[in-house]
């Protein structure tokens, strides 16, 4: 008996096999992409942070005056200090290919084969005889290599801040993941000798010192040590510029990695389901055919727990083969996946595949899904009275609202038998647009995000009003610049003004965070149009209030609008009060009026930054250049050029990478609602075999059928456009508010894609006609025959 009830079974299954094999696919693909996912996320959550704590990154980073030998070897010496390195930076241009000049940000390293700090090897395919680089040679951090125009043995001419101009021999790439990748920054990292600085005619002006602590908390965590470490320079006579702290380091694109992998997880979350939608069509649909079937065997004895087992078997089996053949593309792509996200934010993978839980988690999945789902349909049908279960069924509801639609001549014959086929069998058409809705609601929410940040990163880059900021190294006299910069046709407008970092304090005294930038714009200033989210901008009603940026705020969660603290700079100090909150993008910021900066550093006629608005339709690029080397000709060193062009470049690097993503999530989330809206157009020819035969025994031809069914699956796909409509801005609104706090630290602004909902209408009604085409081929080339002997 237990081997006829199986066969029973399996004949259900296997004579229904299209909607079967949908199932099968569809579940297979949602395993498929949520097994990828967690791959991915498996790779990523651990190689990511061990791949950047095997540089050894640094816990506190001083800029100094020079360090004499027998002060490293004390400091080495410390309690709680592991290694110290001294490894001086130079600000140059290097010009990648003609006309072409990047930002070059120089290591200068001691001894290439003792890196002890911040460490970095040498990329594949570097030769033996490039580590360390010749003299006059120089290697690149290898993300540069997508700036570049010739290879290695190029010859790259090079500006330096303080004037002076070299050529340096490129030698090859170095791989550094604890730098940020150069094609979201826009600057270039490069690494030579001293020999070659001394080669090229540079001087350093001071050094910069890596230490790495043994703890990141108590007496040998970085704060604890810093105060030792100033202490025995300052006795030393070593000047300490300036000093940054981290018990913890952090990689700086951890968060924008973070929120990427909760958005992950849930595209993992909704593959499962729309999986287990599928799953659910061909179970609800199998067992309301069979139900007299199912109330026979228990009238031939058949208890419910039996019956159940058989079907339970057979849908276990179902997900096991669904498991199987997910399994080993799911860890091939998620494998394919974790190095794509790697690779765009510099790193390499450590793992070479993923763990052995990620296959566990994969077939545990795939068989419990439709288990999950058997228990719950068939035991609702096993446990009816046989009474009930051998009276024969009466469809599944929409009688009355077909009936009305037969009245409803208006709508032209097809649609209307279209529509009266959805109504007949509403559920499983139901359900096949809420697959349909999940894809395309991940689509438009991939746009919306997009759309908002774009429109954030314009509404940003609009308060700021400028094409080209340029930093000087050291303070000038206003008077001295002016001159310089008048009578040039291309410059519209000049603002100089005054910046200069400083430590913010407690009322007490104690560190809140390491050295911030805080500037002074002049009182009638153009060239700044905060966007104030708190508080209000400076006004003059108060000396000492100053106005922080939302980044900064979130940074140091001590600082608080109205709180008052200290910020010092060098021997100065200067009280202050937060009374506003703007936003930006970029590093946190403290502006600040005249007397803060009096008070921080004399000389009030002197100016730190210099911003330019252009003449219109002047090359911001040239005008730059231009602007850096006749200022170098007159003695004035610029440490840094950035135009808004550049800027603009800067932060769509960073948003591009998650556009990408997202668009591929989305990809991934239609393909799966694709599957459910054919097999569900599968079922329904399937189903309405005989009505076929009728149909077209009475003269319906091919082409009339195949309308139909793409009729029926226009329906389904503009219904599940609706709801996606809705399930949109209710995804997008989180993944926009998660994105803005990880990138800007603050929630974006959220706006939807004006033209998403058109493009979702059209990637629906395409959606429909593909699902449905191959299904209606086959209604279109039945027999007569055949369909009106099919029961």
């Amino acid at each position: 008996m237990t081997a006829v009830r199986l066969k029973k079974v399996a004949r259900d299954f296997g004579v229904r096999w299209g909607r079967t094999l949908m199932a099968f696919a569809g579940l297979t693909i949602g395993l498929f992409v949520a097994g990828a996912v967690v791959a991915a996320y498996s790779l990523l959550r651990t190689d990511l942070d061990a791949g950047y704590r095997r540089t050894n990154p640094p816990n506190l980073v001083l800029r100094t005056d020079a360090v004499p030998p027998e002060v490293l070897r004390r400091l080495a010496a410390l309690p709680g200090v592991v290694a110290v390195e001294e490894r001086p930076l130079v600000m140059a241009r290097v010009q990648t290919r003609p006309g072409r000049w990047w930002p070059l940000e120089l290591a200068v390293v001691d001894d290439f084969r003792d890196l002890r700090v911040a460490t970095f090897a040498p990329d594949a395919g570097l030769p033996k005889e490039a580590w360390p680089p010749p003299t006059g040679g120089l290697l690149l951090e290898r993300d540069g290599r997508y700036f570049m125009e010739g290879g290695p043995g190029a010859v790259l001419p090079l500006r330096f801040v303080g004037g002076g101009t070299a050529s340096g021999t490129f030698s090859g790439y170095v791989f550094d993941p604890g730098q940020h990748p150069s094609r979201m920054e826009m600057v270039l990292y490069g690494y030579v000798t001293r020999a070659t600085l001394a080669a090229w005619g540079q001087a350093l002006d001071g050094t910069r010192l890596l230490l790495t602590t043994r703890a990141s908390s108590g007496p040998e965590s970085a704060g604890a040590l810093a105060p030792a470490v100033d202490s025995m320079l300052a006795a030393a006579g070593v000047a300490v510029r300036r000093m940054d702290i981290q018990d913890v380091p952090v990689y700086g694109h951890q968060n924008q990695l973070d929120a990427l992998m909760v958005l992950m997880a849930g595209l993992a979350l909704t593959t499962l389901v729309m999986g287990m939608v599928l799953v659910v069509n061909l179970i609800d649909g199998m067992m309301t055919r069979e139900r007299r079937v199912v109330g026979v065997l228990r009238a031939l004895g058949a208890r419910p727990g039996q019956v159940l087992r058989d079907y339970l078997l057979a849908a276990g089996a179902l997900g096991l083969a669904a498991a199987l053949a997910s399994l080993w593309p799911a860890l091939a792509v998620g494998t394919v996946m974790a190095r794509f996200l790697a690779a765009g934010n510099n790193f390499d993978l450590l793992t070479p595949r993923p763990p052995l839980w990620v296959a566990a988690v994969i077939l545990v999945f795939g068989v419990g899904t439709p288990l999950a789902v058997a228990t719950w349909r068939v035991g609702r049908t096993v446990r009816l009275p046989v009474r009930l279960a051998l009276m024969r069924a009466e469809g599944q509801g929409g009688g009355a609202g077909v009936g009305m639609l037969g009245r409803a001549v208006f709508l032209p014959l097809l649609p209307r038998l279209a529509v009266g086929a959805v109504l007949r069998r509403p559920r499983p058409a139901l359900l096949s647009a809420l697959v349909l809705a999940i894809g395309l609601a991940f689509f438009l929410t991939a746009l919306n995000v997009r759309a908002s940040m774009q429109g954030t990163a314009a509404a940003v880059a609009r308060t700021k009003p400028y094409d080209v900021q340029l930093a000087l190294r050291q303070p000038y006299p206003a008077d001295r610049l002016r001159p310089l910069l008048a009578g040039r046709a291309q410059i519209r407008a000049a603002e100089y003004w005054r910046a200069i970092p400083a430590i913010p304090l407690g009322t007490d005294g104690a560190r809140l965070g390491n050295a911030i930038p805080v500037v002074a714009p002049p009182a009638d200033t153009r060239l700044l149009r905060p966007d104030l989210l708190a508080g209000r901008w400076l006004d003059g009603t108060q000396p000492h209030g100053v106005v922080v940026t939302q980044k900064l705020l979130a940074d140091l969660p001590a600082l608080q609008l109205g709180g008052g603290y200290q910020l010092r700079a060098g021997d100065r100090a200067a009280p202050v009060t937060v009374i506003g909150v703007v936003r930006e993008f970029g590093p946190g910021r403290i502006y600040a009026p005249a007397a803060v900066m009096d008070a921080l550093r004399p000389s009030p006629a002197d100016a730190d930054l210099v911003y330019l608005a252009l003449a219109p339709g002047a090359d911001q690029r040239q005008a730059a250049q231009e602007l850096q080397d006749d200022l170098t000709t007159a003695g004035i060193q610029v440490g840094e050029a950035e135009t808004a062009g550049m800027l603009k470049a800067i932060i769509d690097g960073h948003l591009d990478f998650i556009t990408l993503i997202l668009m591929a999530i989305s990809a991934l989330a239609l393909a799966t609602g694709v599957l459910g809206l054919a097999a569900c157009i599968g079922v329904s020819v399937a189903e309405r075999t005989r009505e076929i035969g009728v149909m077209k025994a009475m003269g319906g031809g091919g082409a009339t059928l195949v309308r139909l069914f793409i009729y029926e699956a226009v329906l389904v796909a503009v219904l599940g456009w609706g709801v996606a409509g809705a399930l949109a801005p209710l995804i997008s609104r989180p993944v926009v508010a998660r994105f803005g706090q990880s990138i800007i630290r603050y929630p974006f602004d959220y706006q939807a894609c004006v033209w998403g909902g058109a493009a979702g209408l059209g990637i629906a009604l395409v959606v429909a006609v593909l699902a449905a085409l191959a299904p209606a081929l086959t209604a279109a080339r039945a027999a007569v025959t055949a369909a009106l002997r099919a029961e």
